[in-house]
């Protein structure tokens, strides 16, 4: 689908301008007025825009024409200065624009007819200066950009009070672009892989960072595969042929120490460990004097209770473990137990958190003493699943089919929450905005795309294809941010997140209007959110969400005919998910394109597609 349909769905029910909107009048402008009174002293009322005026003429003229002027003074009063002589309403906009062109002695070259036809147009402010810049921006054009998208953009620009640069140009036409990000980011790859100019270190780089964008779930299966191999070298039953690769593989993961044995699985105690997790609260316990120990206990018990990760029958299990009398013999089992249980929670809730915001392959890292915090966490997973992905023994592949087919049976609204922010977060969009933050978040940095991206473009050496490349997706996430804007209480969001889930890639586009309360947060209760997603079996689609006082009402566009029939379907599930959140349910309508004068997607959906992209 062309930008073009995405604009369209929203222009039909939302205006960009308000009919009382106040033109912007500036020194150096020329404005299109209409003299509606004479006054003494050269003085007249004009009609300029949406609201009158009162300024002060260089020339005495009659009542009722129509001019271009140029404004020679604001203060103290408005002065103009006729640029064309009287318009009649028989002059075609070709007529005024060579009108103009000839009063402002501007070259009659075919950009600058266009821009300052589209200008007249649309009514925007005119000077010299900004035609002349916009008329070089059209002479740059690359050939798959149109006059109209160029035009259309100078327009945001303008709104937006950007300069008419060509760089900003480059990264607002590109963020107001509905392709695919996905698409950007293959081509970047494939050329980064064929360069020949980086060095082997910072392609490396790189490559971790689209690997890791591609990969959203790749933590959660990590931690999947990391709980049932703990699980394995635990079981009695497991034979010592299975054990012994899995023992290898983790303590070349670095998960276990070198000098770890299958009798002794758990590290030396540590006293750094991640806060409120599993590890602490033995850590605590080690390190309490005698006489708090009972105190502690009882802390422990409250924990173990309060724990969400854990079931009923594993509560009860540690209940009963911690009445023991023998204190010594009561850390080591109560130690071996937790590991125990959180490698059976880390496959059996791979995305629930607990009240402190811990994953229970949190609590199982912290307890192997891989767990000091979120980074450590995080490049440990990484290498447990890049050590399965390499291995060339049948025993890891297996195992990790096993872990991506558990994750995606526990795909819910939770994980999709977490793939996108993988994804941004990967991406590096809020990069900037990090830089002042603490140490921790600017460390953080490095691993993003996005500043590894600004880092390569200051590289002298490398290859004009690939710095081509790079600019293409940098200015894709500066457009994006650029057209994230606040207009006063309203504000606009504008995000593109490519998101692969096992296999199968998707783009999606979410563009968020809203207003702000006075104490500054989001007002809930009023919002428009539209999603544009390229899906592999529905393909275009766009989902337009609005909110008002609550009520919530959802427009579905697809040229598949046969998807009214499933929606309504989950009718009451969403009704009753809104429900429980504050929200009542309007309606849900799904409509083709073609039914509402749209332009069509690019591809209809296919007789041959099968399958279901999302399951909600």
């Amino acid at each position: 689908m062309s930008s073009t349909s995405f604009s369209s769905i929203q222009a039909q029910q939302t205006k960009i301008l308000s009919p009382n909107m106040q033109t912007s009048i500036k020194e150096g402008q020329v404005v299109h007025g209409t003299i509606k009174k004479l006054y003494p002293n050269q003085t007249a009322e004009l009609q300029i825009g949406n609201q009158k005026v009162i300024a002060k003429l260089e020339t005495p003229l009659k009542a009722g024409d129509a001019h271009f002027f140029q404004v020679t003074k604001t203060e103290p009063e408005l002065q103009l200065k006729v640029v064309t002589g009287p318009l009649t309403n028989g002059n075609t906009l070709a007529q005024q624009a060579q009108q103009l062109l000839q009063a402002m002695n501007l070259t009659k070259t075919t950009e600058m007819q266009a821009v300052i036809q589209f200008f007249l147009k649309e009514q925007l402010p005119i000077s010299k200066e900004i035609l002349v810049q916009a008329e070089q921006l059209l002479k740059q054009l690359p050939p798959n950009v149109s006059i109209k998208q160029a035009m259309e953009t100078i327009q945001k620009m303008l709104d937006l009070k950007i300069p008419l640069s060509q760089q900003m140009f480059d990264a607002v036409l590109s963020g107001k672009s509905t392709s695919g990000l996905q698409s950007l980011i293959q081509e970047f790859k494939l050329t980064l892989q064929q360069d020949l100019t980086l060095s082997k270190n910072d392609k490396n780089t790189l490559l971790q960072s689209l690997q890791k964008l591609a990969e959203p779930f790749g933590e959660p299966v990590a931690g999947v595969l990391l709980g049932k191999q703990i699980e394995v070298l635990q079981s009695p039953v497991a034979n010592l042929a299975t054990k012994l690769p899995i023992l290898q593989s983790l303590k070349e993961a670095g998960v276990l120490p070198p000098n770890v044995t299958l009798n002794n699985l758990l590290p030396a105690s540590t006293l750094s460990t991640m806060p409120n997790s599993a590890a602490d609260i033995i850590a605590n316990l080690l390190k309490a004097p005698v006489s708090e120990k009972s105190i502690v206990m009882d802390q422990i018990r409250n924990w173990v209770s309060a724990q969400p990760l854990l079931t009923s029958e594993q509560k009860v299990q540690l209940g009963i473990l911690l009445n023991n009398n023998s204190q010594a013999e009561q850390i080591l089992t109560l130690n071996k137990t937790l590991l125990e249980v959180f490698a059976k929670q880390s496959q059996e809730a791979v995305f629930l958190k607990d009240q402190h915001g811990l994953t229970a392959k949190e609590h199982l890292l912290s307890l192997l003493g891989k767990g000091t915090n979120k980074e450590m966490v995080s490049q440990t997973l990484q290498q447990v699943l890049s050590n399965n992905k390499n291995s060339q023994q049948p025993i890891f592949s297996t195992a990790l089919q096993q872990a991506e087919q558990n994750v995606l049976q526990q795909l819910d609204g939770k994980a999709f929450e977490h793939a996108m922010k993988e994804a941004l977060k990967s991406l590096g969009f809020s990069y900037e905005a990090k830089l002042g933050g603490g140490s921790e978040e600017v460390r953080q940095l490095a691993s993003q795309l996005k500043p590894q991206l600004i880092d390569l473009l200051h590289n002298q050496v490398i290859s004009a294809p690939l710095k081509e490349q790079a600019e293409l997706l940098l200015n894709r996430m500066n457009g994006l941010q650029i057209l994230s804007n606040e207009n006063g209480p309203q504000h606009q969001l504008l995000m593109q997140v490519p998101l692969e889930f096992l296999g199968k890639k998707m783009d999606a586009t979410l563009e968020w209007n809203g207003r702000m309360k006075e104490d500054g947060k989001i007002d809930s209760d009023y919002a428009r959110i539209m999603f544009y997603l390229h899906l592999d079996s529905l393909e275009e689609t766009v989902v337009d969400m609005q909110v008002q006082n609550r009520v919530v009402t959802i427009s579905l566009y697809n040229n598949d005919t046969s998807l009214k029939p499933i929606a309504n379907v989950f009718y009451d599930t969403l009704k009753e998910g809104l429900l429980s959140v504050g929200y009542q349910l309007s309606g849900v309508f799904v409509k083709t394109f073609e039914e509402n004068k749209l332009t069509s997607p690019k591809k209809l959906l296919g007789k041959e597609s099968q399958g279901v992209d999302i399951r909600i």
